[in-house]
């Protein structure tokens, strides 16, 4: 990029017209997380040229705005960038509304009002944006501030009420939401202390800003995980059964217990079936011993006692 800056001007807009085409290309016909994709690195790029090209080294004391003060290649790449990037959110917001609308009201996205206003509320962002770069600092700083805290400010109402517009989408996104929301809060405290200064304090926000953005538009229309199904325990129930017969008068009772026969006890045992017995069986028996035993069995099998044990 040091390379580049020393470059002519012919060969220096080549980068950057060939970049910003395949983005305009993409932002035409993609959906809405190419867009956003798309839109995230053109302003990466052009960010990076205005860095490497600006005649300032010393710019990141103050803010990024300071890389569009300057009536040179720099500058205007920094400044074309800006608004191109607030019309890559325009379209972006555009993506966004078509493929929530083919959601809104179903399970996945319960509020059909979030179709129209969370697309809104970005597209808004976009136009803030772009008069970012249409307005530079040094050209009226009242209006150039004004338009970045537009910005911001729109992205903390999306984000504020995800609660309520993105109701039935992914658990994803209510993390997302609160993380972000807290790292927007972890870096206004240090700026206000003046442990960052505010190019820091830009930089971390629009990452925050990107990453959320481009994180809602890859989860629209994704299911939510289903519960897991609850393991069986191996323990045994406590639980017993009772049931209460109803109380029958005394005639009724008394009848019941005359027609009712009575088994006697022998009876009863006779009846009853009794548990098998096994024998127990004769302890296994090695070597000599065990021979000795054979020739018996087959001795007092053949009902001849006089015969000689075979050994």
């Amino acid at each position: 990029m040091a390379l580049l800056a020393d470059a002519p001007s012919s060969l220096r807009l080549v980068a950057p017209r060939r970049a910003a085409s395949r983005a305009l290309t993409t932002l035409g016909t993609g959906n809405a997380s190419q867009v956003g994709y798309a839109t995230a690195a053109l302003l990466v790029i052009g960010l990076l040229i205005s860095i490497a090209t600006t005649p300032d080294p010393l710019w990141w004391h103050l803010h990024f705005s300071r890389l569009g003060t300057f009536a040179t290649f720099s500058g205007y790449v920094f400044n074309s960038t800006i608004i191109l990037t607030g019309v890559g959110v325009v379209f972006f917001a555009h993506r966004l509304r078509r493929q929530m609308r083919q959601h809104a009201g179903t399970a996945v996205l319960r509020n059909r009002r979030s179709a129209t206003f969370v697309p809104i509320m970005v597209a808004l962002l976009g136009i803030h944006l772009s008069f970012v770069g249409v307005i530079p600092v040094n050209l009226n700083e009242f209006w150039h501030d004004r338009s970045s805290t537009g910005a911001v400010f729109c992205f903390v109402i999306v984000l504020s009420s995800t609660k309520w517009m993105l109701r039935g989408m992914h658990a994803v996104i209510g993390r997302a939401s609160r993380r972000v929301g807290i790292g927007l809060v972890a870096t206004v405290v240090p700026y206000v202390a003046g442990f960052i200064n505010l190019a820091a304090f830009e930089l971390i926000v629009f990452v925050q800003v990107f990453y959320w953005l481009l994180l809602f538009a890859g989860t629209i229309g994704r299911p939510t995980d289903a519960p897991a199904a609850p393991t069986p325990s191996r323990t045994a129930s406590m639980h017993r059964t009772v049931v209460v017969a109803p109380r029958l008068p005394a005639e009724v009772a008394a009848g019941l217990s005359r027609r009712t026969p009575r088994l006697r006890p022998e009876v009863i045992a006779r009846h009853t079936p009794r548990p098998e017995r096994r024998e127990p069986r004769a302890p296994l028996v090695h070597g000599r011993a065990a021979r000795f035993q054979s020739a018996r069995r087959v001795s007092a099998g053949r009902g001849d006692p006089e015969r000689p044990a075979l050994v």
